[in-house]
């Protein structure tokens, strides 16, 4: 089979598979609050399950990674679909707040499993086919179908909970196991190294590795950064929009629509740019400014019409961040790490995350919402500025110096 071939059966594995992981997401957060809600899990014990999925994902996420470089990604990849559907079957028929609490840390089991695996595999297929800068095409071009399949993932949720509200998770279940199987088969695995004899000295070793990187330490401040502003959207724009802009709650699954039809254009777009040779930077530092402008119209002018436009704006540019950064950020990470340290700023940012998401929640009670639109336009500037500084001070000056133009042996 020739390298042409080839890399379209690896872009199209990989589509479907993450399309098929993005369906069954949205299949579940179609009903999981409402279905705990209906089973007796009041609000307080919900925010408790919401703790420990958290937590949970911090916890596994790094190791995930190791075991994915050593043991093969995509064997890691189909194991986690299996976990996670799993946890989707315990969650669908779970009765009480106990076994809510072990299906999300099933699930986050599952999910860590997934993190970074696939994509890892993907570029290192690449690399084999001696094509590695096909990524800065493939992937957000991918990241393009991946969030229009979100659109029928969520149109998919509502049909079938109105047949019966535990369906969808049910649904989503089968759906992960599934794609579980179908990794499995598909292909052969590709591996990163080992460097000692034991797991746990093995993830000793690649933390001492990842936290003496400069370039993690800038990226996993960047991604912090950014991760701010999606955390204050996700945890606001629904009770602002009803609570303070009076949008009746039906409206919400429609602009939820629509803002998933925007970051699936701005990521076709990024891939467009991405042939004409347009730079990473470029389209990150672009992407991160419509964002913070769409979030400072929706904190200056209260209405219906900006408060759209403004979240359209914010999707549109987060789009264009997200598909360019996680593919841009390849760049820095070491090909024999590829899944651990992928998986490592994952587990971070969701431990700043949970901090995060308690100061945000206090800040909204104390300050109001148009303060929280501020403050997370304000950090994606800041993201920006950091972004900067790291280009020009460590990979500019490499690049000028004749050395690789990363940094990462």
């Amino acid at each position: 089979m020739g390298v042409e071939q080839l890399h379209r059966k690896y872009s199209i594995f990989l589509g479907v598979i993450l399309s098929g992981y993005n369906v069954a997401d949205k299949l579940y957060g179609a009903v999981f609050i409402i279905l705990m809600s209906l089973r007796g899990v009041d609000a307080f014990e919900i925010s408790i399950v919401f703790a420990v999925s958290s937590l949970s994902m911090a916890v596994f996420d790094y190791p995930s990674g190791n075991l994915s470089d050593i043991y093969g990604r995509k064997r890691m990849t189909a194991a986690g679909f299996v976990v996670w559907g799993a946890g989707l079957g315990i969650f669908a028929a779970a009765e009480g707040l106990g076994l809510f609490i072990v299906a999300s840390i099933v699930m986050s089991l599952g999910v860590a499993m997934i993190s970074g695996s696939p994509q890892a595999w993907y570029i290192d297929q690449l690399e084999e086919l001696g094509m590695p800068d096909y990524k800065k095409i493939a992937l957000p071009r991918i990241s393009g179908f991946v969030s229009a399949f979100a659109i029928v993932g969520a149109l998919l949720g509502t049909v079938s909970s109105s047949v019966h509200y535990y369906l969808p998770v049910a649904i989503a279940g089968v759906l992960a196991v599934g794609l579980g199987i179908y990794t499995w088969l598909s292909f052969t695995d590709n591996f990163g190294s080992r460097t000692e004899s034991s797991m746990i000295r093995e993830v000793y070793a690649s933390s001492v590795q990842f936290a003496r990187s400069i370039e993690m330490r800038y990226i996993l401040l960047r991604s912090i950064l950014t991760h701010i502003a999606l955390l204050a959207f996700l945890l606001s724009w629904q009770v602002y929009g009803v609570n303070e802009l009076d949008f009746p709650v039906s409206a919400l699954g429609i602009m939820l629509i629509l803002f998933m039809g925007v970051i699936s254009v701005s990521s076709f777009l990024v891939s467009y740019l991405a042939r004409k040779e347009v730079s990473a930077i470029r389209m990150i530092v672009s992407g991160t400014l419509i964002s913070a402008l769409g979030l400072l119209l929706v904190g200056l002018f209260p209405n219906k019409a900006v408060f759209i436009a403004g979240l359209v704006l914010f999707e549109f540019g987060l789009g264009m961040d997200f598909s360019t950064s996680g593919v841009w950020i390849q760049d820095f990470i070491p090909r024999a790490k590829r899944a651990t340290f992928s998986s490592g700023l994952s587990a971070l940012k969701s431990l700043a995350g949970f901090l995060i998401t308690l100061v945000l929640g206090m800040m909204a009670e104390k300050l109001g919402y148009a303060f929280i639109w501020f403050f997370a336009a304000g950090a994606l500037l800041v993201s920006n500025v950091v972004l900067l500084y790291f280009n020009a001070k460590y990979v500019r000056t490499g690049s000028e110096a004749g050395e690789p133009e990363t940094l990462v042996s």
